[in-house]
């Protein structure tokens, strides 16, 4: 590896990440950002629906091994934050551990995991006005009435991310709130419905050995991904390496609650005389089998603009793992710009959602069925997810190893959630899944080689800037204390005390 000073080589733009408005996100804020990101009323309207469809019954037990495994990752991202912060999000934990390879392909699967959703939010939110609109007597089944949707909808998720991030999180929050009690009704009206009677079947055991319930689980995995999205808050959160990690913690506690209390319900909803079909918007037929029909005007404009500003959060987040590649050079320089206005990453941004927005076109005028669409991008982006989260789980361990903190409880948890996630890669790969399923594994894999294949193109023409991905971090003083006191800060990572010194020449300039 080269020992080149990493200020020399790329000193204009310097790989910092000055420009956005630190100290703008307050703790609130923070989690605010995670759960309009992770979106458990999207979640809840949409994933309980995609579990069916995969697994049936066994949709109950996809949900908890999901919630498991997402929590395990949580805990070992809350270890890393506690003592280091970046935009970067997952990529620089990964990083942190094996090294830029590593950090990159990580950001890279996340990219691809939040172009994903950002499409699914999208044609989200056309299939809940659209449904509004056809409840109302507007023929918006149409394709011209759809694409129309599908243009606003995807102006108005630009639009929130490139005002900023303080604006998508407080309109997230309050649509949230709003949907979560609309939803309540439904399911409270569903457990009525069904009376006193448990549903066995949704908790026979012979589920955890159905591969399909394995598949299921990847999306379960995936309900959760945005979660992970407070951690590229890193550098605008006040107080981060507090606040990121009770974030991270906190919002996976509170999802996997809600997610368990309503995936029961919505299955037996979907057994119901209205049958759930490829082109169903899922709510809508618990709540007319649990004969509370009027409330889906109120859950489809509720969750319209949900879906649109989880699509906005997924952009904040997707923009600002494109911002950090490029503000370390390993990808084009133009995403690494910041609007002089805003504050915000706006040419990331609109990449993001142009991207978005094609793939959710394919699915409102293709022939396949808008929720079997957004079920098979679902599914693909959450294979991204789960690399994502393996590589943090092979790295934090190593990492904290190197830094003299490794514990006995770090590596349990790094060796449950590795081989858990390996588990259930493998059952999606054999046996071969039904249908199109059986591909979407290989589009993801296709699409990660491609973007490792840059950037082995990349270490081998500029490879100093190639061993930085990954080094925009800043440690928190307390571990930085630490450090010094063992003698190894100075060894540790000797790029990281670099960018804070380019911060801090960018940042007098500025001033």
């Amino acid at each position: 590896m080269t020992t080149e000073d990493p200020l020399t080589e790329k000193a204009s733009p310097p790989p910092t990440v000055t420009g956005l408005r630190a100290g703008a996100v307050s703790g609130l804020g923070v989690f605010a950002q995670g759960l309009a990101a992770a979106a458990p009323s999207v979640t809840i309207a949409g994933i309980p629906g995609a579990l069916f469809l995969v697994a049936g019954k066994g949709a109950l037990w996809a949900a908890v091994i999901g919630g498991i495994l997402v929590y395990l990752i949580a805990a070992l991202i809350a270890y890393q934050a506690r003592r280091t912060v970046s935009s970067g999000s997952l990529g620089t934990y990964a990083g942190n551990g094996l090294g830029p390879v590593a950090a990159f392909v990580t950001g890279w699967a996340l990219i691809l995991g939040y172009l994903g959703f950002t499409a699914a939010g999208m044609l989200g939110a056309v299939l809940y006005f659209s449904d509004f609109l056809q409840e109302v007597g507007v023929p918006a089944d149409q394709l011209v009435i759809r694409v129309l949707l599908l243009v606003l909808a995807s102006a108005a998720a630009f639009y929130l991310p490139f005002r900023g991030v303080t604006v998508s999180v407080r309109l997230g929050l309050l649509f949230e709130i709003l949907s979560l009690l609309a939803i309540a009704v439904v399911l409270v009206a569903s457990y009525v419905r069904h009376g006193a009677h448990l549903d066995g079947g949704q908790f026979a055991l012979h589920h955890l050995g159905n591969s399909a319930t394995l598949i299921a689980a990847v999306t379960a995995v995936g309900s959760y991904a945005g979660f992970e999205s407070t951690a590229s808050l890193g550098h605008e959160a006040r107080d981060a390496h507090r606040n990121v990690p009770r974030a991270v913690l906190r919002l996976v506690l509170v999802l996997s609650a809600l997610y368990l209390v309503a995936t029961y319900p919505e299955v037996l909803g979907f057994q119901g005389p209205t049958p759930l079909d490829a082109d169903s918007t899922p709510l809508p037929v618990v709540a007319q089998n649990a004969g509370v029909h009027w409330v889906s005007y109120v859950i489809n404009l509720s969750l319209g603009p949900a879906m649109i500003v989880f699509s906005a959060a997924v952009i904040n987040s997707g923009a600002r793992s494109l911002f950090t590649l490029s503000r370390e050079g390993a990808l084009p320089a133009a995403l690494g710009r910041v609007h002089s206005a805003f504050r915000t990453p706006h040419v990331a941004i609109i990449l993001v959602s142009v991207i978005g927005f094609v793939i959710s076109l394919i699915g409102t005028v293709g022939s396949i069925g808008r929720l079997q669409w957004n079920v098979y991008v679902v599914v693909a982006s959450s294979y991204a997810y789960l690399f994502a989260y393996l590589l943090v789980a092979i790295a934090t361990p190593l990492w904290l190893r190197r830094i003299r903190a490794l514990t006995p409880a770090a590596v349990v948890l790094s060796a449950t959630a590795g081989l858990g996630i390996l588990y259930v890669i493998y059952k999606n790969l054999v046996p071969v899944p039904p249908g199109a399923y059986k591909y979407l594994p290989y589009v993801f894999l296709g699409l990660l080689l491609a973007g490792l294949a840059g950037f082995l193109r990349l270490r081998a023409t500029r490879p100093g800037v190639a061993a930085r991905v990954g080094s925009i971090q800043t440690l928190s003083e307390a571990e930085q204390d630490r450090l010094a006191e063992l003698g190894i800060l100075d060894t540790v990572n000797g790029s990281h005390r670099a960018d804070r010194a380019v911060d801090a020449i960018v940042d007098r300039r500025g001033k």
